[in-house]
């Protein structure tokens, strides 16, 4: 699971990856050119929940690989680079400065968040026709060579994806049939990956629920997220070493949570996954799988050996368990006796959520 993190200058980028990956700051400054990767861990309060429940002796969250990138380069050359760097991500985030500063130069002259929106959409936009149409000429230099139907069908569906672009919209949202999108996604479509906008608020401007609006209308269709935050603000309660202090300063902005927990988890939906649990008083742990998979697809996740001598998985809603209220085992007692413990086979789609035991012949 691979993220970037793109932008024009000055937007907050580098501030922002280092609050999501822990790396220090002061190892990004001076080094603007240059692509930097962390990891990220999913914030997700369901994990924490559940480690209270059985106390394991481990707690394992969700993580995603993110990727700091330079802003987009002025020549041609570096800057087709810098867009093929992005095909091999699997999502990205857009940070966009939404605060005024003075004392903060912008590359544009003035602070206006939809037009630089616009900026990067439009760049992603001709990088995929672009795509299409160097995809077009192969085929057409292959069929004259020997004709095949796919490939015929194949630049059939190209040709209707030119116009949809043209009209300034996303791959996300065209109507793919059943399978295409799978079929096409090995294009590395820049506008086919998941997204998702962090606005890069003022503190005297956060939340800001107008240009959040005005931002999901440009950036429609599947997998499109938009994050409201103050990376300054972010920035100094990650300074507060006490907990209680750190809630308290929260509480007092009337917030619960600091944005970039929820910014974590809009990135992993972004990118198209899910989570399910394994619990227990060894560990306490998410796994990460993508929509639609199945139960030996969990196990597979899990180990190899899992999926390969696969009987059954008991199957447990999260919300279930901790309705039951008590402490990790007893709580499954209570779910078995009441009929909410259930058996699935390996044809069984997984559910965010789902708490997973697999049953397996060794």
């Amino acid at each position: 699971m691979k993220i970037a993190l793109i932008g024009l200058p000055q937007v907050g980028k580098k501030t922002l990856f280092s609050l999501l990956t822990g790396i220090s700051h002061d190892h990004l400054l001076g080094r603007a050119a240059e692509y930097h990767v962390g990891t990220v861990k999913v914030a997700d309060p369901r994990v924490d929940k559940l480690t209270a429940m059985y106390k394991p002796k481990k707690t394992k969250h969700a993580e995603i690989e993110c990727t700091l990138a330079p802003a987009p380069p002025h020549e041609p050359k570096p800057r087709e680079q810098w867009l093929n760097k992005l095909k091999d991500m699997d999502a990205l985030c857009h940070v966009v400065r939404a605060f005024e500063d003075p004392a903060v130069f912008h590359a544009k002259g003035s602070v206006d968040p939809l037009r630089d929106i616009d900026e990067i959409n439009l760049e992603l936009t001709i990088s995929d026709l672009s795509l299409i149409e160097t995809r077009l000429n192969r085929i057409a230099q292959e069929q004259k060579k020997k004709f095949e139907q796919e490939r015929a069908d194949e630049a059939a569906v190209l040709e209707k994806l030119k116009p949809h672009l043209e009209a300034g919209k996303s791959l996300r949202e065209y109507p793919w049939h059943e399978g295409e999108e799978k079929r096409f996604r090995s294009l590395q479509f820049l506008t086919l990956k998941g997204v998702v906008t962090a606005l890069n608020c003022g503190e005297g401007n956060v939340p800001n629920p107008q240009l959040a609006e005005a931002t999901r209308a440009k950036l429609t269709g599947p997998r499109s997220e938009v994050c409201e935050l103050c990376v300054k603000i972010e920035a100094e309660v990650a300074q507060i070493e006490n907990p209680t202090e750190g809630s308290e300063f929260l509480s007092a902005l009337g917030v619960q949570e600091p944005a970039i927990h929820l910014l974590t988890r809009l990135l992993y939906r972004a990118l198209g996954y899910i989570s399910f649990f394994t619990v227990g008083e060894d560990e306490v742990r998410a796994w990460t799988i993508r929509h639609g998979e199945t139960a030996v697809d969990a196990a597979h996740t899990i180990h190899t050996d899992l999926a390969r001598g696969f009987i059954r998985a008991e199957a447990m809603k999260y919300d279930d368990l901790i309705a039951a209220g008590d402490t990790g085992h007893h709580a499954e007692v209570k779910l078995k006796e009441t009929g909410k413990l259930h058996l699935k086979g390996k044809d069984y789609i997984v559910e965010d959520g789902d708490i997973l035991h697999i049953r397996h012949s060794g």
